[in-house]
Protein backbone atom coordinates (compact mmCIF):
# COMPACT_ATOMS: atom_id res chain seq x y z
CA UNK A 1 0.00 0.00 0.00
CA UNK A 2 1.32 3.59 -0.90
CA UNK A 3 2.05 5.77 1.52
CA UNK A 4 1.23 9.53 1.38
CA UNK A 5 4.99 10.19 0.64
CA UNK A 6 6.31 11.33 -2.70
CA UNK A 7 8.90 9.40 -4.93
CA UNK A 8 11.87 11.42 -6.55
CA UNK A 9 14.07 10.36 -9.75
CA UNK A 10 16.61 13.06 -10.01
CA UNK A 11 17.51 13.15 -13.76
CA UNK A 12 18.65 16.16 -14.37
CA UNK A 13 22.27 15.73 -15.02
CA UNK A 14 24.70 16.20 -17.47
CA UNK A 15 25.56 12.62 -17.84
CA UNK A 16 29.73 13.40 -18.74
CA UNK A 17 30.73 9.82 -17.62
CA UNK A 18 28.37 8.19 -19.82
CA UNK A 19 29.26 9.84 -23.08
CA UNK A 20 26.60 11.92 -23.02
CA UNK A 21 24.28 9.13 -22.88
CA UNK A 22 21.00 9.51 -20.31
CA UNK A 23 21.94 7.36 -17.38
CA UNK A 24 17.77 7.08 -17.26
CA UNK A 25 17.62 5.34 -20.41
CA UNK A 26 20.25 3.10 -20.16
CA UNK A 27 18.97 -0.64 -20.05
CA UNK A 28 19.44 -3.72 -17.69
CA UNK A 29 17.94 -6.97 -17.98
CA UNK A 30 15.44 -5.47 -21.26
CA UNK A 31 14.49 -2.29 -18.62
CA UNK A 32 15.32 0.52 -18.98
CA UNK A 33 16.58 2.46 -15.51
CA UNK A 34 13.68 4.59 -15.37
CA UNK A 35 11.47 1.81 -15.94
CA UNK A 36 12.91 -0.23 -13.17
CA UNK A 37 12.63 2.87 -10.79
CA UNK A 38 8.98 3.95 -11.69
CA UNK A 39 8.32 0.38 -10.72
CA UNK A 40 9.74 0.12 -7.70
CA UNK A 41 8.89 4.00 -6.30
CA UNK A 42 4.86 3.19 -6.67
CA UNK A 43 5.31 0.26 -4.35
CA UNK A 44 6.09 2.89 -1.33
CA UNK A 45 4.85 6.47 -2.62
CA UNK A 46 1.75 7.88 -3.62
CA UNK A 47 3.12 10.50 -6.59
CA UNK A 48 6.10 10.07 -8.23
CA UNK A 49 8.74 13.34 -9.48
CA UNK A 50 10.98 13.22 -12.20
CA UNK A 51 13.09 16.16 -12.41
CA UNK A 52 14.82 16.14 -15.66
CA UNK A 53 16.15 19.35 -17.68
CA UNK A 54 14.53 17.14 -21.14
CA UNK A 55 11.14 16.26 -20.00
CA UNK A 56 10.93 14.73 -23.95
CA UNK A 57 12.57 11.64 -22.95
CA UNK A 58 10.66 10.96 -20.47
CA UNK A 59 7.29 11.43 -21.74
CA UNK A 60 7.10 8.01 -23.00
CA UNK A 61 7.12 6.04 -19.84
CA UNK A 62 4.17 8.07 -17.76
CA UNK A 63 1.28 6.15 -19.09
CA UNK A 64 0.17 3.36 -17.50
CA UNK A 65 1.69 4.16 -14.51
CA UNK A 66 -0.05 3.11 -11.15
CA UNK A 67 0.36 6.28 -9.03
CA UNK A 68 0.62 9.88 -10.69
CA UNK A 69 3.55 10.92 -12.18
CA UNK A 70 4.91 14.44 -13.13
CA UNK A 71 8.38 15.52 -14.66
CA UNK A 72 9.61 18.56 -13.69
CA UNK A 73 12.70 20.78 -14.43
CA UNK A 74 15.52 22.49 -11.98
CA UNK A 75 15.44 25.60 -10.38
CA UNK A 76 18.14 25.58 -10.62
CA UNK A 77 20.10 23.99 -13.88
CA UNK A 78 23.66 22.15 -14.05
CA UNK A 79 23.84 22.24 -10.21
CA UNK A 80 23.58 19.03 -8.91
CA UNK A 81 20.95 16.48 -6.94
CA UNK A 82 20.86 19.61 -4.41
CA UNK A 83 19.30 21.58 -7.14
CA UNK A 84 16.67 18.91 -8.23
CA UNK A 85 16.01 18.01 -4.59
CA UNK A 86 15.30 21.69 -3.89
CA UNK A 87 12.80 21.61 -7.26
CA UNK A 88 11.02 18.25 -6.66
CA UNK A 89 10.43 19.99 -2.51
CA UNK A 90 8.89 22.89 -3.97
CA UNK A 91 6.46 20.84 -6.60
CA UNK A 92 5.78 17.48 -3.87
CA UNK A 93 2.27 17.21 -2.74
CA UNK A 94 3.79 15.85 0.55
CA UNK A 95 6.01 16.71 3.03
CA UNK A 96 8.55 13.35 2.97
CA UNK A 97 10.55 12.45 -0.42
CA UNK A 98 12.42 9.45 -1.45
CA UNK A 99 14.83 10.25 -3.02
CA UNK A 100 16.92 8.35 -5.58
CA UNK A 101 19.71 9.22 -7.94
CA UNK A 102 18.43 7.49 -11.79
CA UNK A 103 21.60 5.98 -12.37
CA UNK A 104 20.95 3.65 -9.30
CA UNK A 105 18.94 0.65 -11.32
CA UNK A 106 18.04 -1.36 -8.25
CA UNK A 107 16.55 0.85 -5.79
CA UNK A 108 14.58 -0.96 -3.61
CA UNK A 109 11.16 -0.08 -2.18
CA UNK A 110 12.11 -2.44 0.67
CA UNK A 111 14.86 -0.26 1.94
CA UNK A 112 13.14 2.92 1.67
CA UNK A 113 10.25 1.53 3.85
CA UNK A 114 12.85 0.82 6.65
CA UNK A 115 14.59 4.15 6.18
CA UNK A 116 10.96 5.71 6.48
CA UNK A 117 10.34 3.94 9.79
CA UNK A 118 13.89 5.07 10.84
CA UNK A 119 12.70 8.60 10.50
CA UNK A 120 9.33 8.60 11.95
CA UNK A 121 10.51 6.73 14.74
CA UNK A 122 8.33 7.75 17.69
CA UNK A 123 11.33 6.83 20.45
CA UNK A 124 12.82 10.16 19.51
CA UNK A 125 12.37 13.60 17.91
CA UNK A 126 12.02 13.29 14.40
CA UNK A 127 15.03 13.81 12.37
CA UNK A 128 14.51 15.71 8.47
CA UNK A 129 16.64 13.16 7.02
CA UNK A 130 17.03 9.35 7.01
CA UNK A 131 20.12 7.45 4.81
CA UNK A 132 21.89 4.17 3.56
CA UNK A 133 25.34 4.20 5.54
CA UNK A 134 26.82 0.78 3.68
CA UNK A 135 30.11 0.05 3.30
CA UNK A 136 31.21 2.27 5.35
CA UNK A 137 29.75 5.41 3.32
CA UNK A 138 26.73 7.37 3.50
CA UNK A 139 24.18 6.92 1.03
CA UNK A 140 22.21 10.49 -0.10
CA UNK A 141 20.82 9.36 -3.41
CA UNK A 142 18.65 6.82 -1.95
CA UNK A 143 17.30 8.26 1.18
CA UNK A 144 14.60 10.22 2.67
CA UNK A 145 13.90 13.63 3.45
CA UNK A 146 11.76 15.86 4.96
CA UNK A 147 10.58 18.79 3.44
CA UNK A 148 11.70 20.92 6.33
CA UNK A 149 15.66 21.09 5.04
CA UNK A 150 14.26 22.91 2.33
CA UNK A 151 15.33 25.90 3.85
CA UNK A 152 18.91 24.63 4.51
CA UNK A 153 19.09 23.42 0.55
CA UNK A 154 17.86 26.91 -0.08
CA UNK A 155 20.80 29.00 1.75
CA UNK A 156 23.28 26.31 0.25
CA UNK A 157 22.53 26.88 -2.79
CA UNK A 158 22.13 30.19 -2.52
CA UNK A 159 26.20 30.38 -1.26
CA UNK A 160 26.95 28.68 -4.10
CA UNK A 161 27.58 25.10 -2.80
CA UNK A 162 26.22 22.27 -4.19
CA UNK A 163 27.20 19.10 -2.32
CA UNK A 164 24.89 16.85 -0.63
CA UNK A 165 26.53 15.81 2.06
CA UNK A 166 26.79 19.61 3.51
CA UNK A 167 23.07 19.41 3.68
CA UNK A 168 23.67 16.08 5.62
CA UNK A 169 26.06 17.90 7.71
CA UNK A 170 23.79 20.76 8.64
CA UNK A 171 20.33 18.96 8.93
CA UNK A 172 19.68 16.55 11.23
CA UNK A 173 19.86 12.95 10.21
CA UNK A 174 19.17 9.20 11.39
CA UNK A 175 21.53 6.63 9.55
CA UNK A 176 20.62 3.18 8.48
CA UNK A 177 23.30 0.75 9.33
CA UNK A 178 24.95 -1.49 7.14
CA UNK A 179 23.21 -4.51 9.56
CA UNK A 180 19.59 -2.91 9.39
CA UNK A 181 19.39 -3.95 5.81
CA UNK A 182 21.18 -7.20 6.47
CA UNK A 183 18.74 -8.62 8.94
CA UNK A 184 15.79 -7.76 6.77
CA UNK A 185 17.37 -9.34 4.13
CA UNK A 186 17.47 -6.57 1.87
CA UNK A 187 20.16 -7.04 -0.76
CA UNK A 188 22.73 -3.78 -0.15
CA UNK A 189 22.74 -3.59 -4.22
CA UNK A 190 20.49 -0.90 -3.89
CA UNK A 191 23.33 1.75 -3.73
CA UNK A 192 25.12 0.67 -7.00
CA UNK A 193 25.15 3.75 -9.33
CA UNK A 194 26.47 3.09 -12.73
CA UNK A 195 28.62 6.33 -13.41
CA UNK A 196 30.39 5.15 -16.44
CA UNK A 197 30.33 2.27 -19.28
CA UNK A 198 32.17 -0.04 -17.24
CA UNK A 199 30.00 0.54 -14.29
CA UNK A 200 27.45 -0.54 -16.63
CA UNK A 201 28.69 -3.65 -18.02
CA UNK A 202 30.22 -4.66 -14.95
CA UNK A 203 26.34 -5.52 -14.22
CA UNK A 204 25.88 -7.27 -17.91
CA UNK A 205 28.25 -9.93 -17.24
Amino acid sequence: MANLISGVILAGGSNRRMGGSMKALLQLDGKRFIERQLEELSKLCSEIIIVANQPELFEPFLSNQQVDVRIIRDLNPGKGPLAGLQAAMAKARYDELWVVACDMPFASAAAAQLLLELRRDRNRAECEIALPLIAGRLQPLHAIYHRSCKSIIDQLLDEECYRMMALIKLASSAVGEESLFVQQEIPLNFIVNVNEPADLEKLQL
